[in-house]
């Protein structure tokens, strides 16, 4: 799977130069037309606008509206009319934005002083999401408890403050707010001690058909997650491994290596080819190589310290392995981080430290809070979520105050390329020599 990734990158890098893989030049930009737009999601603030993604005859753009206190903006599924122009995006000095919007299926941008919206019969059902959302509301949650909540159980993140979003950034925790393969293996593995009883039931080594009814339940309950949260390429990446792994203990195997991570990648590109260039989908797929790299290597280590006898051993393993699994993470994703965001977070590790058991509990409690909603129970039970998140925002708002929590950095494509072209040369020669 490996080889086989390889000329697939090559040819989505030869198709996106020849624009293959977005609508070619349009007619109508910077051409006066009324145009009609659909809203497709809530608006951002910017400077003097609020801008809004939404669907016109040509495809998807990003619409602008002067902010107006004597009109009301319009919301998720309406429709409005509004001549306009439909422009390129402007450079951002080296930056082609024009491209980086295409990217992400954005053909243009267009700015709307003056819009009319269409009457409807009836006002949109809100999105599913957007409901789980609002039961968290029910069960009590506010402000940026609430926010933080929605943002790691469902992927909703409309509602969390810029600053706050800022805060986790610069403390290393960014990976919190977005759903991905951390948020995936909480529920994967609360969903196998569910189906399994605490592993008191055990049809995955003794029962083929009581194995194979669990495995196809985690990954109905998986899809639906990745579904639910937006199929964010981090996500699809994490179902499709655990699709994989599921299938393979059907089989007896345990399919877990960096072939795994190759087809789930293959997959994904075969379907999305433009997420090649999704910072999530670099991230996801470098922090998970690296950690499939050293995670084995890790696991005879803390194997061999026989620490599993106590609690306070325990403990000490899951330090030790939270400590290897960080480094490995921060190795993998290093440089397309400073590519990126231009910074280096020094306190990951303590932040991982801190964060990964607030958001192993906040998670599921989360969920539970969601699916009891306003009752009086859920009532009762969002203030230990409500406690958890408090927790988790304000220890990512102490690291960050912690001096030095960030160091600017800057590196090229050149440099991203010549360190992962390095680091796979360092793995191999590191293995063969362990071989020899």
């Amino acid at each position: 799977m490996i080889l086989l990734l390889l000329p697939l990158v090559a040819a989505i890098l030869v198709c996106e130069r020849r624009g293959l893989l977005y609508p070619e030049e349009k007619a109508a930009y910077d051409s006066l037309y009324t145009h009609t737009f659909e809203i497709l999601g809530e608006s951002k603030p910017t400077a003097r606008c609020e801008r809004f993604e939404a669907r016109t005859y040509g495809g998807k753009v990003f619409v602008y509206i002067l902010r107006d206190s004597t009109r009301a903006m319009p919301h998720t599924g309406d429709t409005i009319i509004a001549t306009t122009r439909i422009r390129k995006a402007e450079p951002v000095g080296s930056f082609d934005y024009h491209k980086y919007l295409l990217r992400q299926g954005i053909i243009g941008t267009a700015f709307v002083s003056d819009f009319r919206c269409l009457p409807v019969s009836a006002p949109p059902l809100p999105s599913l999401q957007k409901r789980l959302y609002d039961r968290l509301s029910a069960a009590g949650l506010r402000a940026d408890e609430l926010a933080t909540t929605g943002a790691l159980t469902l992927g909703y993140k409309e509602d969390l403050d810029p600053a706050l979003r800022h805060r986790f950034q610069n403390a290393g925790a960014a990976h919190v707010l977005a759903v991905s393969g951390l948020h995936t293996g909480i529920l994967y593995a609360l969903l196998i001690f569910l189906l399994t009883l605490g592993g008191h039931f055990r049809p995955m080594h003794e029962n083929r058909v009581g194995r194979c009814g669990i495995s196809c339940l985690v990954i109905a309950c998986m899809w639906c997650y990745a579904w639910l949260t937006g199929m964010t390429p981090s996500v699809v990446r994490a179902v499709v491994m655990v699709t994989m792994l599921e299938i393979g203990r059907m089989c007896y195997r345990q399919p877990v290596s960096l072939n795994t991570v190759a087809a789930a990648a293959v997959l994904i590109l075969l379907v999305r080819p433009l997420d090649l260039w999704s910072v999530s989908f670099q991230l996801s797929f470098t922090a998970t190589a690296a950690i499939v790299i050293v995670a084995r290597k890790a696991e005879m280590y803390i194997h061999r310290l026989d620490l599993q006898h106590t609690l306070g051993g325990r403990t000490l393993s899951w330090i030790i392995g939270t400590v290897i699994i960080s480094f490995a993470a921060q190795w993998g994703t290093l440089p397309v981080t400073i590519h990126y965001f231009g910074q280096i977070s020094t306190y990951f590790l303590l932040t991982n430290l801190i964060i990964l058991p607030l958001a192993t509990l906040l998670m599921p409690c989360g969920l539970i809070s969601m699916t009891l909603g306003g009752t009086a129970a859920g009532i009762g039970f969002s203030k230990i979520t409500w406690a958890l998140s408090w927790a988790m925002n304000n220890a990512v708002g102490w690291i960050e105050n912690l001096p030095a929590s960030t160091v600017p950095a800057h590196a090229n494509s050149l440099m991203v390329i010549i360190y992962y072209v390095l680091s796979i040369f360092c793995v191999l020669l590191f293995a063969y020599s362990k071989k020899k």
